[in-house]
């Protein structure tokens, strides 16, 4: 799209000035890891992850550009900071050098309690990526105090920017938004760089009347790992 424009009420609302949404940009979190022996891992893979584990380590794999794979360990501290923070981009230190990766896959345990391997691909920070970012609304809408509800049907978009200018969320703010009226992806302001890589009529936002109220879709909370442009690569599992 040639530069979104700023968030406006569709033909078909009540008129009404421009509304801007605000993004939080990411920052890549620095991290310390250390490499696993691949000699080690051959036909032991699994105990060797769960003596990691045990020792409070989680086992990761390094990979991408072309280059070699690299087994790694994280500290499950560090490893909490990346989930915590929602972190889409990671500066990992390997001894004396310095990886830029995405954090491409989290795997969880049968329970979805914990973490039990990570997925990191090598990135430079021009490479433009596809990724979905948090939608966070704020203010209370106009519409709720004339008896509606708000509904918001997707929680994230996928949009698409440099490795090193991912959003780690988008604020918009929908007080002005009365009985009926809709929000659409559309109508965000998206910071300079990043593209909407979604459908331009999908619904943010809508204030409806407590008897409209859509049942849940049941796809709340899916995760889509972002994706590089362009490029196709696969991982050697370790």
């Amino acid at each position: 799209m040639d530069g979104p424009p700023g968030i406006t009420i569709t033909s078909q609302e009540c008129p009404g000035p421009p509304r801007a949404s605000r993004s939080v940009m990411a920052e890549a979190v620095s991290i310390s890891v250390e490499p696993r022996d691949p000699a080690k891992n051959k036909g032991t893979g699994s105990r060797v992850s769960r003596k990691l584990r045990a020792a409070g380590r989680i086992p990761a794999i390094l990979y991408g550009h072309k280059q070699a794979n690299i087994p790694l360990s994280i500290s499950h501290e560090d490893v909490w900071t990346l989930v915590k923070k929602g972190n889409h981009l990671a500066q990992l230190r390997i001894g004396n050098t310095t990886e830029m990766a995405l954090i491409r896959n989290v795997q969880w345990d049968h329970l979805g309690r914990d973490i039990i391997h990570l997925d990191f691909y090598r990135v430079s920070a021009h490479e433009r990526i596809k990724t979905e970012v948090s939608v966070v609304l704020h203010g209370i809408p106009e519409g709720v105090a004339e008896g509606g509800v708000l509904d918001q049907p997707v929680h994230s978009i996928t949009v698409s920017c440099e490795a090193t200018a991912i959003p780690a969320s988008i604020k918009v703010e929908v007080g002005h938004l009365q009985l009926n009226q809709v929000l659409h992806a559309k109508d965000i302001t998206l910071p300079t760089g990043v593209a909407l890589e979604v459908d331009p009529d999908t619904v943010l936002a809508h204030i409806v009347s407590k008897q409209a109220v859509a049942e849940p879709t049941g796809t709340e909370g899916a995760v889509t790992q972002p994706e590089i442009i362009g490029r196709k690569e696969k991982k050697e599992e370790v």
